[in-house]
């Protein structure tokens, strides 16, 4: 976390005491985090990641991104938007990892297709809601995990 959280910081243009203020910590724990001695929590994890994306919606003149405080609250309702998926949690051993390369959105149901690094590709059908509430779109990455009670093989 150091490097990256004291340059967020600097591009910020806050020092230790108003970043620590704003994060709701002591200017100590900002100084242990840059240093690598400490690390932030899961919540602030993702305040930090919400904090990054600042700068970039500063320069695209989004809504919000001439007063800070409209903008801080934009960032942390995008942060918490969506919820944070433990995937340590499931039982599912099959994950497999890669971009999204095709998205055909229904008004319900959608189809998604993820091609892996090896080129292969997998598809799925999912609601459109899922698809909003994952911000999937081509270009994106995804994970396609997958849990069958039975497989289905064919000879050549």
């Amino acid at each position: 976390m150091s490097p990256s959280l004291a340059r967020l910081r600097q591009r910020l243009g806050l020092s230790q005491a108003a970043f620590a203020k704003l994060l709701g910590v002591h200017a100590m724990t900002i100084s242990k985090w840059e240093r690598g001695v400490l690390e932030p929590s899961a919540h602030q994890r993702r305040v930090l990641q919400a904090l990054a994306k600042a700068p970039e919606r500063q320069k695209s003149g989004s809504k919000g991104a001439q007063d800070p405080l409209r903008l801080l609250a934009d960032l942390l309702g995008d942060a918490y938007a969506r919820p944070e998926i433990n995937l340590g949690t499931l039982s599912a051993t099959n994950r497999f990892a890669g971009r999204v390369v095709e998205l055909v959105r229904g008004d319900v149901m959608s189809k998604v297709v993820i091609e892996l690094p090896q080129g292969v590709r997998i598809g799925a059908v999912i609601t459109t809601d899922s698809v909003e509430r994952l911000g999937l779109a081509v270009g994106s990455k995804a994970l396609a995990i997958i849990k069958a009670t039975e497989v289905i093989v064919g000879g050549l």
